[in-house]
């Protein structure tokens, strides 16, 4: 047993003695913390958010001579597996509602043009481009996206979104189960 958890059990032992309703108290409000969301919904955006910043990375990853290796040159149509996409998001370690809020957060952003977004979704042929043209290195890339970053608010929006559509599905089911 390590130094520091002998020293760590033995303070709460002392405090034990001293004041056992006091850390009866303590150990409730730490079972309370943990059980809580509160910080559930922001983790999961930082989780998105790191996973657009490595992503965006890899769309500016080069070969040895200098051109871009994982989206097309002339296109700039993304070539690799993205966390949004709806076979990528179980290699980025994603689940898939994850990526599904992600996606309609991008989508919708790729049509507002009030901020030329970064990624382009192209509905005709249902694929993602980055928005080379506007962005040409990745320093802008990152700056963009750290400037624009999906929020809580936008978590939110569409989490709750997703979740109606599910409990509508689950009442649909339920009406042809009776």
């Amino acid at each position: 047993m390590e130094l520091t958890t002998l020293f760590e059990r033995g303070v709460e032992i002392r405090q034990a003695a001293g004041n056992p309703n006091q850390v009866i108290k303590q150990r409730i409000a730490a079972a309370a913390a943990e059980l809580s969301n509160a910080g559930n919904n922001q983790a999961r955006v930082d989780l998105l958010n790191e996973a657009v910043m490595a992503a965006i990375t890899l769309c500016y990853e080069t070969d040895p001579d200098g051109a871009p290796c994982n989206i097309d040159r002339k296109t700039y149509r993304i070539l690799v597996k993205m966390p949004w996409g709806r076979v990528g998001w179980q290699h980025w370690g994603l689940r898939f509602w994850e990526a599904e809020i992600l996606r309609s957060v991008l989508r919708v952003r790729s049509e507002m043009r009030r901020v030329s977004p970064l990624f382009d979704w192209n509905e005709y042929s249902m694929k993602w481009h980055i928005n080379y043209s506007d962005y040409g290195r990745i320093d802008q890339a990152l700056l963009h996206w750290k400037a624009n970053p999906v929020t809580l608010k936008d978590w939110r929006l569409y989490a709750d979104a997703y979740r109606q559509r599910a409990q509508q599905r689950m009442e649909k089911h339920r009406d042809k189960g009776e």
